[in-house]
């Protein structure tokens, strides 16, 4: 596919190169509305290929940082380490298949639009 390449670029993070993944090709190769379904199965398995040591990189970068989601969080590592401490608890709600499969139908339009949105607009949109 011409479209949508995948390429690891040499010293980029995976969410910058996340992000090229998802966006990289010329716009006029085909319209958003064919290319926005193809922009999610594409971004998942790139995010799929980053090994394990990228997240971890990332992880001691933003302890480094002391990075957080904003004002009103604690800084990220802190809440990932009070996660993982805690006690593993089974699902409270589970999903069969076919609901699952129903849920997906449902947000199909949806997903479609932001996809088609991502590619036409690029790193701009702004939901």
């Amino acid at each position: 596919m011409r479209g949508l390449r995948l390429e690891r670029r040499p010293g980029g993070t995976a969410e910058g190169t996340a992000r090229g993944a998802a966006l990289t090709g010329p716009r006029g190769y085909r319209g958003a509305e064919d290319r926005a379904d193809e922009l999610w199965e594409r971004l998942t398995a790139h995010m799929a290929s980053v090994p394990d040591s990228e997240y971890e990189r990332q992880r001691r970068v933003a302890a480094l940082r002391g990075h957080s989601v904003d004002a009103t969080h604690p800084p990220t590592h802190l809440r990932r380490a009070g996660l993982l401490a805690g006690e593993r608890l089974p699902a409270a709600v589970v999903v069969e298949a076919d609901r699952a499969d129903r849920i997906a139908a449902e947000l199909a339009g949806a997903r479609r639009l932001v996809g088609r949105r991502i590619i036409r607009d690029g790193p701009s949109f702004e939901g």
